[in-house]
């Protein structure tokens, strides 16, 4: 099995939310349910939080992550790119040796089945991809908007979405998490480059917190999976 690190961004400036990666969600920061998704995982050596802010440090640090430097200002402004924090977090952050593969899991999708991160990792590995993301099926007919409404399917042959063909099929990148080989990523600077392949997520996992209300939706869906014993546990 090839060496992975999670690499986790947390910058401290949030406009939605104010102190977003901190605020409480079912029960713990919200940071933490991504950490320890992470280390549940069975395949990730490390877990690295790259932050500026040194309180999401400390609560990253509490939660057993580790942040062996605060991330530079130039990397954590609004319109800072992620795949300049993946480049600083792989060169200055990760230990000696660099790891093959990088798990890069986003803060704000904190619902994960318990399974998910190593049923995906097996295909990534398995699959011989470069870059994986997570997916979810579009479900309802899809149109694109220009100046007049252009359909994706046929309105006279409307299928039941059962007996649209797989190749018909339209999946959105639901930004839970992307995996990808260290080598790939360094040589072409970008998370999805390559052979890409995609793992399909729960509706549960498609949740992502950007608004206040969000979070109240979050909270629904890690209930119901820990309700089901489909989520990790709250650890305190």
């Amino acid at each position: 099995m090839m060496t992975c690190d999670a690499i986790v961004l947390a910058r401290g400036g949030s406009k939605g939310i104010p102190r977003k990666n901190l605020v409480p969600v079912f029960g713990k920061p919200l940071i933490a349910w991504t950490i320890e998704a992470a280390q549940a995982a069975g395949f990730v050596r490390d877990v690295i939080v790259s932050t500026d802010s040194e309180e999401i440090a400390e609560t990253a640090r509490a939660f057993g992550a580790r942040v062996p430097v605060l991330r530079p200002d130039e990397f954590a402004t609004d319109t800072s790119p992620a795949e300049a924090s993946l480049h600083h977090a792989i060169a200055h952050m990760c230990r000696d040796e660099k790891p093959e593969a990088v798990l890069f899991p986003q803060v704000t999708s904190p619902v994960r089945r318990k399974d998910t991160l190593a049923d995906a990792y097996r295909h990534f590995s398995e699959g011989g991809y470069d870059s994986l993301f997570s997916a979810r099926l579009i479900r309802n007919y899809i149109w694109r908007n220009l100046p007049e409404p252009q359909p994706l399917y046929d309105p006279h042959n409307r299928l039941m979405r059962q007996q649209i063909p797989a190749e018909d099929r339209y999946y959105r990148e639901t930004g839970n998490f992307y995996l990808f080989r260290t080598e790939s990523f360094e040589r072409t600077g970008c998370r999805l480059t390559g052979r890409i392949g995609f793992w399909e997520t729960s509706d549960e996992e498609v949740v992502e917190i950007d608004e206040p209300q969000d979070i109240a939706v979050a909270e629904l869906m890690l209930e119901r999976l820990e309700r089901n014993l489909d989520v990790h546990p709250i650890q305190m």
